[in-house]
């Protein structure tokens, strides 16, 4: 097995190990990336990328003048210092040329200067890939054998192993991704954060691919059971079979018996994949998307009555404090400076400084002086609208029980199918609305079954008006 690091310079990743530049410089190099990928080039001429580095920094890291050893240099010089960086040995993210006929020099990015770019991209904003085409793709590839008869072996099955792996590796990080979007929520700690988490996995990626997986009309997985026919058909046929140990040794330089092996290894992967992996993973899939609807509902539930019982303990706290002091005449024996450290009224009032002085203080210590801004009637009145808007809740609790009873329309259940669900906005007043449903005199029970609204599988339930 190669040694990568016999391969890559000694200081490769040491441009961002760096607590100080290692953002600086990643942006550096992303920015050099895209001019590669803009020119369709693979160099551009020195002082051309100069130029544009300088520009680049001077526009997004103009801190870098303050330096103590950049204060007199410019934007130029800066950028210079940037490539000689990288084009050192020891780095190795470019190289420089030059051009014998021109007397200019260019700037090249090495292989491992772009496949470290392209690395940084994809995790900085990772690409969802179309996971129906896998499947379609080994589907075609199976039908169409006079495009793979002559080579059998790279034609069909190393193409059909790698889209396979391709679509099992795919479904894992959509699993891994709807789990970590689940922890995101239970962090969400406002009712304004949580609607935007929910709009978001609403809108996810992730959500189309799963409806494109298992949507009736287009439900990938039926092609599953021809393709595993397909795929022992050429794994019988002694002549393909043939084929393909010639095409392996040929393609792979092993010997006939490692040939052999290494066939039957991708056969059984293949369809062991195909047969129980894509089912599991599937499953798995769906529970987590299961999973994030309840947790939502939990998570409105505890911010909505979180606050309550904050409140409701800080009104206990002050009327035992109060009770106990007046029954031992604890506010009478107390010096007058820590009168100004605790003094209780009777309206138990918390401000965001301490507990609320009385009104009938007997002296004024300091006389205090406030100026006072007079608003004109177009800012009360603005002033009155935005208090407006943040106080209207589209999904309160009386919101919701009106739209339950307009749902039910005199009757005394209603189910899951004829609930609208046509858009998130659906979406949120149900979610609010079972939220709600017990305080709001309902109840809400979960059915054996599943349905299809808005691009998603929903649990089916049913709502009712309980006994009074």
């Amino acid at each position: 097995m190669t040694n990568i690091f016999d391969a890559i310079p000694s200081s490769f990743f040491n441009p961002l190990a760096s607590n100080s530049n290692n953002i600086i410089n990643s942006a550096l190099l992303l920015f050099i990336y895209e001019q590669y990928d803009n020119e369709i080039s693979y160099r551009i001429k020195r002082n051309i990328l100069r130029d544009e580095l300088a520009y680049y920094i001077g526009e997004n890291f103009g801190e870098l003048i303050a330096d103590s050893e950049n204060s007199s240099k410019s934007y130029q010089d800066i950028a210079s210092d940037y490539l000689r960086k990288f084009s050192a040995k020891e780095i190795g993210w470019l190289e420089e040329e030059f051009d014998d006929s021109t007397f200019e020099k260019y700037i090249v990015v090495t292989e491992q200067g772009l496949m470290l770019a392209e690395l940084l991209i994809r995790l900085g904003d990772p690409q969802r890939e179309e996971f129906s085409s896998y499947m379609y793709n080994i589907y075609n590839t199976l039908m169409n054998r006079e495009q793979w008869n002559s080579d059998p072996y790279v034609g069909a099955l190393k193409n059909i192993q790698k889209n396979a792996k391709a679509l099992s590796n795919s479904l894992k990080k959509m699993s891994t991704y709807i789990r970590k979007t689940i922890e995101k929520l239970m962090r969400e700690v406002s009712y304004e954060s949580l609607t935007e988490n929910i709009i978001a996995y609403c809108d996810g990626e992730f959500i189309k691919e799963y409806s494109r997986l298992t949507k009736p009309q287009n439900n990938i997985h039926v092609y599953r059971s021809r393709i595993i026919d397909k795929l022992e058909e050429m794994e019988n046929d002694e002549e393909i079979y043939e084929f393909m140990v010639i095409g392996c040794v040929n393609e792979e330089d092993i010997e006939e018996w490692e040939a052999e092996e290494r066939i039957e290894m991708m056969f059984t992967s293949v369809k062991n994949f195909l047969k129980d992996d894509y089912s599991r993973i599937i499953r798995d899939i769906k529970q987590k998307l299961n999973l994030y609807i309840t947790m939502a509902l939990g998570r409105m539930r505890y911010l909505k009555n979180h606050e309550a019982d904050m409140r409701g303990n800080v009104e206990k706290t002050l009327k035992y404090i109060l009770n106990e002091m007046q029954e031992f005449n604890m506010k009478d024996e107390m010096p007058d400076e820590m009168l100004e450290l605790m003094c209780i009224y009777q309206s138990k009032y918390v401000n965001t400084h301490s507990i609320q002085l009385p009104k009938n203080r007997r002296r004024v210590r300091d006389n205090v002086v406030s100026e006072i801004d007079i608003l004109t009637e177009e800012d009360i009145l603005e002033n009155k609208k935005a208090f407006e808007r943040e106080a209207k809740n589209p999904y309160s609790k009386s919101i919701t029980k009106k739209y339950l009873r307009t749902l039910m329309n005199g009757k005394k259940s209603i189910k899951s199918s004829d609930v609208p669900l046509r858009s998130k906005e659906d979406l949120l007043m149900i979610l609010s609305a079972v939220a709600y449903a017990e305080e709001n005199g309902f109840k809400v029970e979960q059915e054996e079954g599943y349905f299809e609204a808005n691009n998603m599988i929903l649990r089916s339930f049913s709502i009712w008006e309980a006994d009074k």
